[in-house]
């Protein structure tokens, strides 16, 4: 029987895992106060039940290198959307805003449908773009690096992520890079 300290430190491990993949040069993950006050602000808007959908930003890690400079940071963002439940993911960006990748942390898709989110041929439509928000190509043949082309027979889940990547993208823009304006801590 698992306790709750287990799951409590295995959901952290598989945080930290996350982080890992969607920043590699980053050696060091820091929780920043600051940036992650703004998140409770942000939720208060109605952002949950606003462009987004119910997607819900839960935290934001800076990474580090080993010299202590900023390499990039992880956002975690929850759906609600997802055709079976809940979908909990990372998403990394560089300081321009580039996302440098999506992990997942909890998924329970339709097995061979929805579950393909998790692979690299729907993950990897993401990666290295720099791009105002994402927008769901349900036709496939996707030709600007705004679209991202559905998982056939998966449109509910393909949605889900979409909405997800476009909501940490959107606290990223409105609110990390609005910090570093400013010149908060980070």
């Amino acid at each position: 029987m698992r306790t709750a300290t287990q799951i409590a430190e295995n959901e952290k491990q598989a945080k930290l895992a996350a982080y890992a993949e969607v920043l590699p040069a980053a050696t060091k993950f820091d929780f920043d106060e600051s940036l992650n006050a703004k998140v409770a602000e942000f939720a208060e808007t109605g952002y949950g039940d606003g462009a987004f959908g119910r997607v819900y930003i839960r935290e934001v890690e800076v990474g580090t290198d080993d010299s202590g400079n900023i390499v990039g940071y992880a956002i975690s963002v929850t759906s609600m959307e997802g055709y079976d439940g809940e979908i909990t993911m990372s998403v990394g960006f560089l300081a321009d805003g580039t996302v440098t990748g999506l992990a997942f942390t909890k998924i329970s898709e339709t097995a061979g449908m929805g579950m393909k989110a998790v692979e690299p041929a729907f993950r990897d439509q993401f990666k290295d773009k720099n791009v105002e928000s994402f927008k769901l190509n349900k036709a496939g043949g996707s030709t600007t690096a705004e679209e991202i082309d559905s998982i056939s027979g998966a449109s509910v889940t393909s949605g889900a992520v979409v909405n997800s990547v476009n909501a940490a993208l959107d606290f990223f823009r409105n609110q990390v890079t609005a910090a570093e304006l400013r010149g908060d801590e980070t």
